[in-house]
């Protein structure tokens, strides 16, 4: 259906053109053109009258101020300047609760300004579909970047790396809980270190970074939490040849608090490991990782092979130790069992890094020692030894699980089905306990064994690493009936986000510091989970930085596509109607004056 609007125009303009027409054809002079002209205007001014221009409504610019705004900021003509909650106190500014307050308040405005560090996650949930301006702050001097280690069981090594900011060639130091000083490292060039201690005893712990500039001075102390893990003990079978390398094997699993079982078979039937050990689907479905040399797997037959691969698709992990150069029927053995590897017949030397950059840190990785030990055992300048590894070309699904000083695989595993399996390229590890370095022995078996190692059940909710005091945060991974318990004492049920789905995930604001334990009920019981929150005030450069570059990201997808049309009037009708006014009381005076002699006789 045709509407009005246009109705209209059709109306007017055939009606204008066909007094220009008539009056051209009985004038035929100029001034009969000059009335035609006038008269198509006159129609076009009364067009306007009946229906004037869309004008653009608003077009403002909503200027927000967030933390560390320049309390001297000059809003220009135009703009409206608010001040989110974190802001600090601006003339003349409006105070708002968040940004969507903001937006609903003044509904009309069509940029964003934000100036300061940036916009916090409360106002990044959701989209302005405006086009925004920010330019992020310099980075504050100190820690801008932390990675805190991961959950790490007793006993094992932990590693955390960070960037700092303004402290290039500076000092990086880490303090246990007691203030002791666990690893000293350079800050590089780029601002970045890494650093790395023993785990302990089990539980919670805040360790410290502590950043020091050129001049020794120290510059900022940051929290960092670890969580030790005190696992049910780790069952492993042991299965080859007896050798120094399956004796070492055994004493450390001794020493891990391994359960392990062997079977070390000297050939004729004779096995010198545990009684009573078999290679079925019962047993094996009751151990967490198989220890095996070549040798012993390429004499287990095809159905024993196709057992152990059927485990490992079940979540077995199995670790394939090479003892000689792998030939065709190696490599056919380890391809059944789901790792693809093409060539491995060259030994290269291991590339070994420092134990530690100097004596006291040395000192605090061994731990507390026996007052009777000797002293030049395991000393710090003890010559490195000289350990081989069998050179392979491996698939690109394998994933290195332990690499010397230069990042040369020196053990690396596949996924099959739940579970992983690993080849173990080390032709003689054995001689790192030989040489005083059983510390790096242990380490190394312990990463290649966690690595593949047969998932627990153990409750583990998703929770973010470095959780803030007075910041929300979202908890995966729990049931409806899971709640937090707050240090001291105050319990929160927490509500399951419906749009979360599987992952079972639901908000929570911590409101003070401290070790928080999330509980809930399962069929086996009571289940818990403890989380330490940091203070109000820790990573505060490290923060900082993170709202700038993920208000960058927010404001580069406002300025897309999806930034709304601008809002739309009409506009008055009085002007248009003055004008068609005076074009028709011209085009008459002009009409009448210029008439035909013929006509006035």
């Amino acid at each position: 259906m045709i509407s009005a609007e246009i109705l209209s125009a059709l109306l007017i303009g055939l009606g204008a053109l066909a007094a220009a027409c008539r009056l051209v054809w009985h004038r035929r002079d100029a001034r009969g053109g000059v009335l035609a002209a006038l008269t198509v205007l006159s129609g076009l001014q009364l067009y306007l009258t009946l229906y004037p221009p869309q004008l653009p409504v608003g077009g403002e610019t909503l200027v927000v101020a967030t933390a560390e705004t320049p309390t001297g900021v000059i809003v220009k003509p135009g703009e409206r300047l608010i001040a989110l909650p974190e802001a600090p106190s601006l003339a003349g500014a409006e105070r708002v609760p968040d940004l969507a307050t903001a937006l609903r308040r003044h509904g009309l405005v069509q940029r964003l300004r934000i100036l300061g560090r940036g916009l916090t996650p409360r106002d990044r949930d959701a989209d302005a579909a405006l086009p925004v301006e920010f330019t992020p702050l310099p980075l504050t001097r100190g820690l801008v970047r932390l990675d805190p280690p991961n959950d790490t069981v007793a006993g094992a090594i932990f590693t955390l790396a960070g960037e700092a900011a303004g402290l290039e060639n500076g000092v990086a130091e880490l303090l246990d809980p007691a203030g002791r000083r666990v690893d000293r490292r350079a800050i590089g060039g780029d601002g970045s270190f890494t650093l790395g201690g023993t785990a302990r005893a089990p539980g919670l712990a805040s360790f410290t970074l502590r950043l020091r500039g050129r001049d020794g001075k120290p510059v900022s102390d940051n929290p960092v939490p670890l969580r030790t893990r005190a696992e049910r003990p780790l069952r492993a079978l042991l299965i080859g040849a007896p050798s120094p390398e399956a004796k070492y094997l055994r004493r450390w699993a001794e020493d891990s608090g391994i359960d392990l079982a062997s079977r070390l078979e000297t050939g004729g039937g004779a096995d010198l490991g545990d009684r009573g050990v078999s290679l079925d689907a019962a047993s094996l479905r009751e151990v967490d990782v198989v220890i095996i040399d070549d040798r012993s797997l390429l004499a287990l037959g095809n159905g024993s092979r196709a057992m152990l691969g059927q485990a490992a698709s079940g979540g077995l992990g199995v670790i394939v130790r090479m003892t000689a150069p792998a030939n065709a029927a190696a490599r056919s053995s380890w391809r059944a069992l789901g790792l693809s590897v093409d060539d491995a017949s060259d030994v290269v030397p291991v590339a070994l890094a420092p134990l530690a950059p100097d004596e006291d840190a040395f000192a605090a990785l061994q731990g507390p020692s026996s007052a009777d030990a000797p002293g030049n055992v395991n000393a710090l300048d003890d010559p490195p030894p000289d350990l081989g590894r069998w050179h392979v070309r491996i698939g690109r699904n394998v994933v290195a699980a332990v690499s010397d000083a230069e990042g040369a695989m020196l053990a690396g595993w596949q996924q099959r089905g739940q579970g992983r399996v690993a080849l173990w390229t080390l032709a003689n590890s054995f001689a790192l306990v030989l040489s005083g370095q059983s510390d790096r022995y242990y380490q190394w078996w312990s990463d290649a064994v966690s690595a593949v190692a047969r998932p627990d059940s153990a409750f583990r909710p998703d929770v973010p690493a470095l959780p803030i005091a007075g910041e929300r945060i979202a908890i995966c991974g729990i049931t409806a009936s899971a709640r937090v318990a707050a240090p001291d004492g105050a319990e929160v049920a927490l509500a399951i986000d419906p749009d979360a789905g599987a992952k079972g995930c639901a908000a929570y604001w911590p409101a003070g510091e401290g070790v928080h334990r999330i509980v809930q009920q399962s069929r086996d019981g009571q289940q818990e989970f403890a989380f330490l929150v940091l203070p109000e005030d820790a990573l505060t450069a490290a923060r900082a930085r993170e709202t700038g570059e993920a208000t960058s990201l927010w404001a580069a997808a406002q300025s897309g596509p999806a930034a709304r049309d601008t809002p739309e009037r009409r506009g008055p009708a009085w002007p248009w109607f003055i004008g068609w006014m005076l074009m028709s009381g011209g085009l008459w005076f002009a009409e009448r004056r210029w008439r035909p002699a013929a006509a006035v006789a």
